[in-house]
């Protein structure tokens, strides 16, 4: 009975196509699942609310976060790994704090996580970081510290929505 029941689970069937083409009786159990969850923060309101989305997903589908900041080279900034204490903390660049505030909350609930900066243009790097990691999804904030807003999401989200292969959760902030 056991050998019956694993060989099901591993044939699972997506189904593809639009509604209007799908049979009802095609449709089985879902088959996506989520094992790397790719996290941009730039340390927003919106990439925090993000980051509790990715480690809620995280949690609950046993999933590993990569968070990353995409540094423009603008700024000088520490490594997350250098601020894991309070004091340390209060001084720290926001977009570190995001890093090191995704780090935090993953550890404590017991979600594997690991942090990086890199460098280039954000959305382009976003999108290939996710790509040569192996991600299954992004998630990510719909605006970020730059304070430009478009009229449904910010540009950084747009792009990484319009440029990803692999789906995008966007969080709103409150």
């Amino acid at each position: 009975m056991r050998d019956r029941k694993e060989e099901v689970n591993r044939m699972k069937v997506c189904i593809k196509g639009s509604a209007e083409d799908i049979k009802l009786g095609d449709i089985q159990e879902v088959c996506h699942e989520i094992d790397k969850i790719l996290l941009p923060t730039d340390g927003s309101e919106p990439a925090v609310a993000a980051t509790e989305y990715a480690v809620i997903l995280a949690k609950t589908f046993g999933a590993k976060v990569k968070a990353i900041f995409v540094d423009t080279g603008l700024e000088a900034l520490e490594y997350p790994e250098e601020v894991m204490d309070e004091e340390v903390f209060e001084g720290v660049h926001p977009s570190v704090k995001g890093l090191v505030v995704a780090k935090a909350m993953c550890e404590r609930n017991g979600v594997e996580c690991e942090v990086e900066i890199v460098k280039g243009g954000v959305a382009k790097r976003i999108v290939a970081t996710a790509i040569e990691w192996g991600a299954d999804m992004i998630v990510c904030g719909d605006t970020g510290r730059t304070g430009l807003k478009r009229i449904a999401l910010g540009s950084v989200a747009e792009t990484v929505v319009k440029g990803s292969p692999i789906p995008v959760l966007v969080v709103k902030a409150e």
